[in-house]
């Protein structure tokens, strides 16, 4: 099994403190008030620890009422009703989808029987704050969701997200993200049982809760036109804790790629 070297990991970790502890961090692809809806493209890893890539059609929202919300601005399709600010904080309830993991999708696991982990949905809370240093916008989330599919357990989100350029036609940022996993999450998706290592040829794994992955990424936007704006993203996805130790675990860094245009209204 291939393993990326002590010394890219090293390189990681310190590229996500940096996003995370850095002034220059980012906020939101466009500035506060705008609402748009759009369509992209992402290049991403056939699974979470795949060595091959695929490519995947993505939804661009962003759209707030006086308490409704629809987005997809923080890592994730996501909707639900918040709060105005409370002492500064947003508080909110959501929506969101999960992706599964489709075996297809993949030759090392569909040459192995793996069964497909179809993509779901997960409901949960959330607290949100936004402020400046300066003029730099910054932003952080903390999010709980559970899978409504309770043999998927439940993940919590730690995001920080900050804006490094808007110049004319051109705004940029860059976020960083912790992510823990429950026991039955981690597992569902990463561990092996008996009756699995059966069928696929690998060692039985059991994979228990802890940090399941961390990422970082630049994002930004490019006004077309007064209604029209590209956006685009990248970002490195690193597999941590008992996620990283899975026999399915390829390559414990994953990078992708997005972009593509939407409108604003």
């Amino acid at each position: 099994m291939s393993r990326c070297g002590i010394a890219a990991s090293g390189v990681f970790r310190s590229v996500f403190l940096a996003a995370c502890l850095s002034p220059a961090a980012l906020a939101q692809q466009a500035e506060a008030g705008d609402s748009y809806a759009g369509l992209g493209l992402r290049v991403r890893p056939a699974y979470e620890g795949a060595d091959s890539q695929r490519g995947q059609a993505i939804p661009y929202l962003r759209i707030y009422g006086e308490h409704l919300f629809a987005r997809t601005t923080q890592g994730m399709l996501e909707g639900g009703i918040r709060t105005r600010p409370l002492l500064g904080i947003v508080l909110g309830v959501q929506l969101a989808y999960e992706d599964g993991r489709l075996s297809e999708e993949s030759s090392f696991l569909d040459a192995r029987n793996f069964e497909d982990i179809d993509p779901g949905g997960s409901a949960g809370v959330h607290a949100e704050t936004d402020w400046n240093i300066g003029p730099m916008p910054l932003n952080a989330l903390v999010r709980y969701r559970h899978n409504l599919d309770s043999d998927f357990g439940s993940q919590a989100d730690f995001r920080l997200t900050a804006g490094i350029l808007s110049r004319g036609r051109l705004k940029a940022g860059i976020y960083g993200q912790l992510t823990w996993a429950d026991g039955e999450s981690t597992q569902s998706y990463f561990g092996l049982s008996v009756q699995q290592s059966a069928s696929t040829g690998l060692p039985p794994y059991s994979a228990g809760a802890g940090l399941r992955f961390a990422e970082v990424g630049l994002l930004g936007a490019i006004d077309l036109s007064e209604r029209w704006l590209m956006l685009w993203g990248f970002n490195a996805h690193q597999l941590l804790g008992d996620a990283r130790d899975s026999p399915i675990v390829q390559n414990e860094i994953g990078w992708l790629v997005s972009a593509g245009v939407a409108y604003r209204f």
